[in-house]
Formats: C-alpha cells, sequence, structure tokens
C-alpha cells in the first residue's frame, strides 16, 4: 500500500508539475509528497524528477514510469468502477476539464446535486480554454465547444452553441442599429481575443458576408467581454450561454439575427476504452438529463427584438 501511496504522489507531482500543487490534491503536506518521491526514487535506483526552484518536471526514465503508471492506474480506477457499477454506487474521482467561461456557469451549479446523487464520488474540475490532451494528463473527461470533435475520442452531443451579436439598450438608443455585417465597421465592436484578426464570420443563403470589425476593447476574459456590453461600451458576438441571462433581463438586445454566425456544437469527450468507467457514465448521463437541446439558456432569445 505505501509503494501506491507513492507512486499516486510521483503521478500528482508530474501532472502537477509542483510539490506543493500535489499535495493540494492529495490532501497532504508537501513534506510528505517529498518524502513518498524521494522514497520512490530510492526504491527503483535512479532519480525520476528534475528539481529546480521554480518548476518540477520528470526526467527520461520518470517519462517513462509515469506514463507506465498513469495507465495501471487508470486501469485500476475502471476496474473500481466496473465492481462499484454492479453495486450501483459510483467512487472514486472524476476529473473533469471545461472552460472557464462555460463551467462558472453551467457546470458548477449542477455539481451539488450530482455530489448528493453520488456521494462517494469526487469531482475536479480545472477550468482552463487550452485543449488539454485527457490521456497524458489523466483526465476522465472534456466539455468542449467545435464544429468536428477530436476524431481519436469518443464525443457525445449535449446541445447547440449558438452565438449572437449584442448591444446595450443605451448603446442602441445612440448609435444607429446595424443592418449589415459591413454596417459594424462603423460601431465600437467588444473583441473576444479567440477571433482571429478580429474577423467576424456571417453568412446568409449560402454566402460569405464576414467582416473585419474595429476593436475599441479586446479581450480574452468572457466576464469583461459581457460586462463591458452591457454597460453600454459597443456591440459584441458572443455565445448565447454567456449572454442568456442578460437578453432576458432585457440588459442586451440582440442585432443582425438574420444571418448566420459561428456554428458550434458542445460536447462531452473522453478516451476510448473496451469497458466505460461508471463515474463517466453517471456524469454524462446526468449532464444530458440537464442541458438539452435546444438549452434552457435560449430561452429568452425570442423576446428579443
Amino acid at each position: 500500500m505505501d509503494r501506491l501511496a507513492r507512486i499516486r504522489a510521483f503521478i500528482q507531482v508530474v501532472e502537477t508539475g509542483s510539490f506543493t500543487a500535489a499535495s493540494e490534491r492529495l490532501g497532504l503536506s508537501r513534506a510528505a509528497v517529498s518524502k513518498y518521491v524521494s522514497q520512490l526514487e530510492e526504491f527503483l535506483g535512479g532519480r525520476l524528477l528534475h528539481r529546480t526552484t521554480r518548476h518540477v518536471s520528470p526526467t527520461e526514465s520518470g517519462r517513462i514510469y509515469y506514463e507506465r503508471c498513469r495507465e495501471i492506474f487508470q486501469n485500476l480506477e475502471e476496474a473500481d468502477g466496473l465492481v462499484s457499477g454492479l453495486s450501483g454506487q459510483p467512487k472514486g474521482t472524476l476529473r473533469v476539464t471545461c472552460p472557464t467561461y462555460f463551467a462558472s456557469r453551467h457546470i458548477l451549479p449542477l455539481i451539488d446535486e450530482f455530489n448528493r446523487l453520488y456521494p462517494d464520488l469526487k469531482v475536479e474540475i480545472m477550468c482552463t480554454e487550452r485543449i488539454v490532451d485527457l490521456v497524458d494528463e489523466g483526465y476522465d473527461l472534456a466539455i468542449r465547444m467545435t464544429k468536428t470533435p477530436d476524431q481519436e475520442l469518443i464525443a457525445r452531443r449535449l446541445a447547440h452553441c449558438r452565438h449572437i451579436v449584442a448591444a446595450s439598450p443605451d448603446y442602441l438608443a445612440n448609435n444607429p442599429t446595424p443592418m449589415f455585417p459591413e454596417d459594424l465597421k462603423q460601431h465600437r465592436c467588444i473583441v473576444f481575443s479567440y477571433h482571429a484578426a478580429s474577423i467576424w464570420p456571417f453568412m446568409k443563403y449560402g454566402r460569405d458576408y464576414s467582416v473585419k470589425v474595429p476593436a475599441a476593447l479586446k479581450t480574452n476574459n468572457p466576464d469583461v467581454l459581457l460586462e463591458s456590453t452591457i454597460s453600454g461600451m459597443g456591440v459584441t458576438l458572443m455565445p448565447t450561454f454567456l449572454a442568456g441571462d442578460a437578453i432576458c433581463r432585457g440588459d442586451l438586445r440582440l442585432v443582425l439575427q438574420d444571418y448566420q454566425t459561428i456554428n458550434l456544437d458542445i460536447y462531452v469527450v473522453y478516451a476510448s476504452r473496451h469497458h466505460l468507467p461508471v463515474k463517466i457514465r453517471v456524469f454524462i448521463d446526468y449532464l444530458k438529463e440537464r442541458i438539452t437541446d435546444p438549452p434552457y439558456w435560449d430561452d429568452c432569445l425570442h423576446l428579443s427584438v
């Protein structure tokens, strides 16, 4: 059992790149994690980690050992899941990665109920905008917005991810409402930094009306994007799961509704396995029950003019 604890500590240090972060994830002291890894290196007779004052990374031997150990632990978790599934009680830890702006609004509010349904299953959510390698970084599943999911992963579609162009009533009261995408060149536009070169895509009847908009403000933070638009700073292009509440309240109004823009879907993706662990299955089923298509955050769109 001590050897398994040492290996688990080593895996967490590699995945977090830090003894401190690994200790927080494991609920142990930093000194205990460092001791476990040192004991493992002594047992194996070789160094597994490069240590500096700012960063920890695996040696070549450490990387090979990590990959094999991670595979073994995944197999153990899968075996636990299969047995737990027979008793109807998923157990262990479910590691999820999700875009920050979607997690905070639509995933985190669901976790409390999920924890009550499955009290023996712990959920860890990493919020990030980057595409995480599920296998290499040890995650069970990811929630992604995309047109085409990674073909090497299994994808379960949750809902359409609609995007809209919107502005505040105050802004539209003091500026002419854009009727055509080209009109946006005469407006102050608030641009999400992931829109390459500030180009907003538009289609109508199969014809491309994409336009490069002037960026009065550019941000990589969805909350800044939303709040600056509500405050009347300009026009923006954003997903409805971000704008839905503001539209219901009347804080935002839609424009250019006759044009199609960014077209994505929301997927749950996970690595292909012979036997899907019960912890992944119950979480996906739970999400599909609560995020239907069309999604609840689009309920107020027909009220906007």
